[in-house]
């Protein structure tokens, strides 16, 4: 497992150096979001280890152009980071809304919230709210920041909604 977080962090750095110096290059083509969604949530229902995971989702399809990796890897990002925060017993809801030309991608969880003076900085490099008297493991700091560049890359925007001890809500928006 040392290991795996070693070759983890590598590439987060990596990547994050990357796409800096070069710019994000997308692979676009038409995905099916909903699908994408689904088969993501099913992966990780069995890392929520006894969190209640949930998906809304249109009945319809959502298909919109984008590089359905980095759109992945955006929600794989967002979903790891509400597991580790969701208390056991917590819930954690990955919800796709549609509202004109937009597709907004929310994860709320139910962990302790990140306080207002944090929040717009959560997307920096290597910025970690302070998590030790919680007792989570530090991280590289980058995934937001990968997170940030990647809706960025593709013409969207990433924010979060919190509050001390009410949980949080990380969402993208994507034009259609």
């Amino acid at each position: 497992s040392s290991a795996e977080a070693l070759v983890e962090m590598a590439s987060s750095v990596l990547d994050v150096s990357r796409l800096e110096s070069t710019g994000m290059q997308a692979d676009l083509s038409t995905c099916e979001l909903v699908d994408i969604v689904n088969e993501f949530a099913d992966r990780f229902a069995v890392l929520a280890k006894g969190r209640k995971l949930s998906v809304k989702a249109p009945s319809s399809p959502v298909s919109l152009i984008a590089d359905a990796t980095l759109v992945t890897r955006v929600m794989q990002n967002l979903l790891g980071n509400a597991i580790k925060f969701t208390p056991k017993s917590g819930e954690i809801v990955l919800e796709i809304e549609l509202a004109n030309d937009i597709i907004r991608v929310s994860v709320q969880d139910s962990g302790p919230g990140i306080p207002p003076e944090y929040q717009e900085k959560v997307f920096d490099k290597f910025f970690q709210v302070e998590a030790r008297q919680q007792g989570h493991k530090y991280s590289t700091g980058l995934g937001l920041t990968f997170c940030k560049l990647a809706v960025e890359a593709h013409g969207g925007r990433i924010g979060v909604t919190s509050g001390e001890g009410q949980g949080s809500i990380f969402w993208f928006e994507l034009p259609v």
